[in-house]
């Protein structure tokens, strides 16, 4: 490149922004969003790369099959979509490099002409990286060798004899670059893995490493201790898997993805290392304990512990309208909807528009990936008027019919993919598909057990496995449901063999639960219900104390009770981790102007599920007197259960237990019928429920104000759903 490089950055992220992003300035919201606007205004630059395309000298051509990765270009939009809109960046500060575009050179002269020679102190600067990473064993001069982290490049090619140097960007480079950077405030996201693990595929995810460990020499030594300056969020530690999973629509590191939803929803004064904790337990949830995100903070007391080391300038919200030219459909981001009900969200869906006194209630027409088109229902709307505000749910609209997706493990043969093929498709609302093909819900598929007797990802394919084995095809054990992530599922795989429709047959049940969950998990809806609710759980033993709140974060200017405040003030965040041996609880305060009905709903890691309800009539249908701990919350009433004050035992053999507390504004009539005619109920406690299926179908056509013969329409002003995960040591 020339001396012209400055110009030649700009003409690119101009180029690759033109994804509706405009300029102007953010609309803020009330009270502390203005006073985040007052403050002295500082700038903000960033720069984003993001490689899904690479060449075949970049990986080893061993094992190199299909190594295009799908999401990172998308988690540039992910990113630029949020720091833009949420965070105030200026689209013209925010630089991005995309594929060809992302060569070592272009990477570190970006680093020097963007961020280093144009911030100033308590500038705010922003870098992420997503590709593939590698880990590098560097060789010095007197024959040492220390392994390193490395960002693979577009232009990276593997050492060879007669060019020993390494081709990847090492981090310790990018660190030597950014050391004159004027600026403390830096946040560096890193989206990319160094385990050679030796394949690229992980279940129905891919992986983002380089799947082997080049030795080759480097130039500068000297720099390899040198720590990373600022805040760094990384996907995971260094020799850690990292992975990029595919949603409906569009493909993204999960890291990325959960990173950002988590930004779209945290309040002002939320910290990073809060951040990384809810983003960590959405990877659990997606993806189980393999991939965990990494955080290490070297910035000054003085820039304080906010995430991106400045406040957002837009409420949490499911995402904003984008600058549209006139004539054309409005369109909208909705980078901060669950991906679970973005998956499912159907046209007729409502979303208001503005805060305060200024808002427009919209339509969702349609939807692809991550972006929609809108219409407003207040009349004819100019497009410019509504450019850059943030964009809340009104009604969830979710389809009658929802399958359960069940990929096939490419371990699996023809044969048994064709039978097992077969014997889902005998189920109600089970589809199938093969492995890597489309988001799923689970995996159906057996361990190799003889030489390889440990859990171990999907390889890219069957024939790659057998020669890493010396060409024998292991035994292998019966077949079992795994999550998408290939981590098995408990109770799921016996010890003997069976064929595979026996095998279906046996986990029929299983799958009608994770069906169930899956249901119950689109009502959740704590950034969006305007009900004003909060659910506390806490230890009851071995040590009493806080575990976790969740409050309705849409509703009305509330005042919570004493309890829950304090409770905000010192429970942990997620992922909990509780002892085998602990007893739990919950608090729920209903601060609405209207009684609440309670839904109680507990699923686990072996297939259970249990529950219980309030009961909306004080007297029961065989005319029996309810107890009035039984009966719905009226307002501002707050209530424990298990009321006794003792707590709940641990599930057994449970890894983890997923939690969902469900409050209504209209009683639960369907529920009631599924539990039959003596419900458990906060008076009597709780009890498994032997068709989950039935209930959570139940729940959605209770919430839904209207229903018809295609879709669920649930209006967030008249329930809540919030919900908890925890796991057992």
């Amino acid at each position: 490149m020339t001396l012209k490089r400055r110009a030649f950055l700009q003409q690119a992220s101009l180029a690759l922004g033109a994804l509706g992003l405009g300029g102007g300035a953010l609309l803020a919201s009330p009270s502390q969003y203005q006073q985040a606007l007052a403050k002295p205004a500082r700038r903000k630059l960033a720069l984003l790369i993001g490689i899904n395309t690479y060449p075949d000298r970049a990986l080893d051509p061993g094992v190199a099959q299909d190594i295009a990765l799908k999401g990172c270009v998308t988690d540039v939009e992910l990113q630029r979509q949020l720091l833009v809109y949420r965070f105030g960046f200026q689209p013209a500060e925010v630089v991005t490099l995309t594929n060809q575009e992302a060569t070592r050179s272009n990477i570190l002269t970006a680093i020097d002409e963007h961020l280093v020679q144009q911030a100033q102190a308590d500038d705010v600067v922003v870098l992420h990286f997503s590709g593939y990473g590698s880990q590098v064993r560097v060789v010095e001069a007197d024959d040492r060798s220390s392994l390193q982290a490395a960002w693979v490049t577009v232009d990276s090619r593997l050492p060879s004899e007669t060019n020993p140097a390494l081709g990847d960007l090492l981090e310790a480079e990018v660190v030597a670059h950014l050391s004159p950077l004027a600026t403390a405030n830096l946040t560096t996201v890193i989206d990319a893995g160094s385990q050679d693990a030796g394949y690229l595929h992980w279940g129905n995810s891919r992986v983002r490493s380089r799947p082997t460990v080049p030795t080759g020499l480097v130039s500068f030594p000297e720099a390899l201790s040198t720590p990373w300056p600022g805040l760094v969020l990384r996907a995971a530690e260094m020799g850690r898997l990292v992975l990029e999973s595919q949603w409906e629509g569009f493909s993204a590191g999960v890291f990325t993805y959960a990173l950002t939803q988590s930004l779209w929803e945290m309040e002002p004064d939320s910290t990073a290392r809060v951040l990384m904790q809810r983003a960590g337990s959405r990877l659990q949830r997606w993806v189980g304990a393999d991939q965990q995100p990494a955080l290490s903070d070297r910035r000054p007391p003085r820039i304080g512990p906010m995430a991106y080391g400045l406040p957002p300038q837009l409420p949490p919200a499911a995402g904003v309208i984008l600058p549209t030219r006139e004539g054309r459909p409005l369109a909208a981001w909705l980078g901060g909807v669950p991906p679970q009900v973005l998956r499912y969200l159907q046209p007729g869906s409502r979303l208001v528009a503005g805060t305060g006194d200024r808002t427009v209630l919209l339509r969702l027409e349609t939807r692809t990936g991550l972006k929609a088109s809108v219409k407003s229902l207040d009349g004819e709307v100019a497009p410019a008027t509504l450019a850059h505000q943030p964009l809340f749910e009104q009604v969830r609209r979710l389809p009658q019919t929802i399958d359960l997706i069940v990929a096939l493990d490419s371990h699996l043969d023809r044969v048994e993919r064709v039978d097992a093929t077969s014997a889902l498709a005998s189920i109600p609302l089970v589809t199938s598909v093969t492995a890597g093909e489309r988001a799923a819900d689970c995996l159906f598929g057996r361990l190799p057990i003889g030489p390889v007797a440990t859990l171990t990802a999907a390889l890219p394919s069957t024939a790659e496995t057998q020669s890493k084995l010396g060409g024998e095809r292991p035994a292998e054990s019966s077949y079992g449901l795994f999550a998408p992530n290939r981590t098995l599922l408990p109770g799921t795989m016996l010890a003997k063999e069976e064929a595979v429709k026996t095998a279906v047959n046996r986990l029929t049940p299983y799958l009608q639960t994770l069906l169930a969950l899956k249901l119950v998990r689109l009502t959740e809806n704590h950034t969006a219900s305007q009900v004003g609710a909060a659910a506390l759980l806490e230890a009851v033993q071995p040590k009493p104390m806080p575990l976790l709140v969740k409050t309705t974060e849409h509703s009305s200017t509330v005042t919570w009770p004493l309890a829950i405040r304090q409770a905000q003030k010192s429970a942990t965040d997620d992922p909990i981790m509780l002892p085998r041996d602990g007893r739990i609880g919950y608090r729920l305060a209903n601060v609405s102007t209207q009684s609440l009905h309670l839904l109680w709903m507990s699923f686990d890691s072996r297939g259970e599920c249990t529950a219980l309800m309030t009961l909306p009539d004080a007297i029961a249908a065989d005319g029996a007197e309810v107890p009035t701990a039984a009966t719905p919350l009226e307002p501002g009433q707050l209530i424990t259960f298990p009321a006794d004050g003792a707590g709940w035992a641990m599930p057994g053999a449970a890894t983890w237990v997923e939690s969902h507390v469900i409050l209504s504004t209209q009683p639960l009539e369907r529920c009631l019928a599924v539990l039959g005619n003596d419900p458990p109920s906060l008076a009597t406690g709780f009890r498994p429920v032997p068709q989950p299926l039935e209930l959570a179908q139940a729940l959605l056509q209770d919430l839904s104000a209207s229903p018809d013969d295609y879709a669920y329409a649930l209006h967030h002003d008249r329930w809540a759903t919030l919900s908890f995960r925890y796991t057992l040591a």
